[in-house]
């Protein structure tokens, strides 16, 4: 069992860190089209066509979504765990897994939500104006329920990491 669980946990951090570079890619490219844009726009009076529309709805997404379960289990983000530390450890136990649960109930929801959303736009076949063309923009909305659904492993993968190291002291 513990295996199959260091296998799981492997793809999950080889997963992350695709999510990772992903965003930087995008924040890196994001970064040299606004510089470029800047560029025309202020030396050739010329900006680049479709500039704000590529980085609103195609970089952006890219740099946030994907890179979340990393974000998420660093521990750059407050917790709610970071509340309780200095209770009672009764409560600290109960609010622990509350806590997890709760976690849980929310980033599910945002990932079926999410699913929706990008299913929607599949129907609806989303676009968005980028230099005169429509390009379709649905395919980013997946990205949503992605990183939503890997939050939800890495939370699960935290609270059973613990139980399965008490298994293997004991």
């Amino acid at each position: 069992m513990s295996g199959v669980f260091e296998k799981i946990v492997n793809i999950n951090e080889r997963l992350k860190l695709i999510g990772v570079y992903t965003g930087g890619i995008a924040v890196v490219i994001m970064m040299f089209l606004i510089v470029a844009d800047v560029f025309m726009r202020n030396i050739f009076t010329s900006p680049i066509s479709g500039t704000y529309e590529i980085v609103q709805f195609f970089l952006m997404p890219m740099a946030i979504f994907p890179a979340l379960a990393y974000t998420y289990s660093s521990g750059v983000l407050p917790r709610l765990g970071e509340l309780v530390e200095k209770a009672p450890q009764s409560f600290q136990k109960i609010s622990k897994w509350l806590i997890i649960i709760i976690e849980v109930v929310i980033f599910t929801l945002l990932t079926i939500y999410g699913w929706k959303f990008a299913m929607a736009g599949v129907g609806d076949q989303m676009a968005v104006a980028v230099g005169g063309k429509l390009t379709p923009v649905y395919p980013v909305y997946f990205l949503i329920p992605i990183g939503f659904g890997l939050i939800v492993l890495e939370v699960l993968l935290s609270a059973i990491k613990p139980l399965i190291n008490n298994k293997r002291t004991n």
